[in-house]
């Protein structure tokens, strides 16, 4: 029961983080209203494919500090909950602040521009492995085994493609962009609130380690 509720809390706060805009987001909008769905979700394969990386890479590196390093651990709690509280702040900060408007040419993208562009949004921002580090400390146990891992890289990848696949599909009417933009404080704020709630925990937990 702890693993289904721990992987559920995964992916629920990681639903919420990609329904807020960043750079991935954003690039979607730009992609869905210039190009034809089919090139706009090869553009979200390639930011699927980029989540996936930086994924696996935090999560079985994280398992192998937990194993080694208790007290690098704890650090590193610590330091993903401030990072989760300062997201969760800026979500708050910037709630009211409108979308950038669609940057570049209006040139439709080919098939592999569409996955460069996607991979290189995603694999370019560091950050992103930093965000990942931040969410399976805090909702991730030591003692969990590995395929739970396993699937926790897959619930990540799958929040990534759908919702930005969803997005991207609604987003290239003008009826739906006005409907999100109505939205967008709204879930700037839920988004940040449910931030700051994770990393308040994870920093009260490095402490009482």
């Amino acid at each position: 029961m702890q693993i289904f509720l721990s992987l559920l809390a995964l992916m629920g706060v990681h639903m919420l983080a990609v329904a807020s805009p960043g750079p991935g987001f954003i690039s979607v909008i730009q992609t869905a209203v210039r190009n034809p769905r089919r090139i706009m979700f090869m553009h979200v394969f390639g930011l699927g494919l980029a989540s996936a990386v930086w994924a696996c890479s935090a999560i079985f590196g994280l398992q192998a500090i937990m194993v080694k390093m208790a007290g690098l651990y704890r650090a590193m709690q610590l330091a993903g909950g401030l990072y989760l509280m300062w997201i969760g702040f800026k979500s708050w900060r910037y709630a009211n602040v409108p979308l950038p408007p669609p940057a570049g040419g209006g040139t439709e993208l080919t098939v592999p521009q569409a996955i460069w562009r996607g991979f290189s949004t995603n694999i370019a921002n560091p950050k992103v492995m930093v965000f990942y580090v931040s969410i399976f400390t805090a909702v991730l146990r030591p003692n969990m085994p590995g395929w739970v891992r396993a699937l926790a890289v897959c619930i990540t990848i799958f929040d990534n493609m759908a919702l930005y696949g969803t997005l991207g599909s609604l987003i290239g009417t003008p009826k739906a962009q006005a409907g999100y933009l109505r939205m967008k404080s709204r879930i700037d704020r839920a988004a940040g609130t449910v931030m700051l709630g994770f990393g308040a925990k994870l920093v009260w937990s490095a402490r009482r380690a």
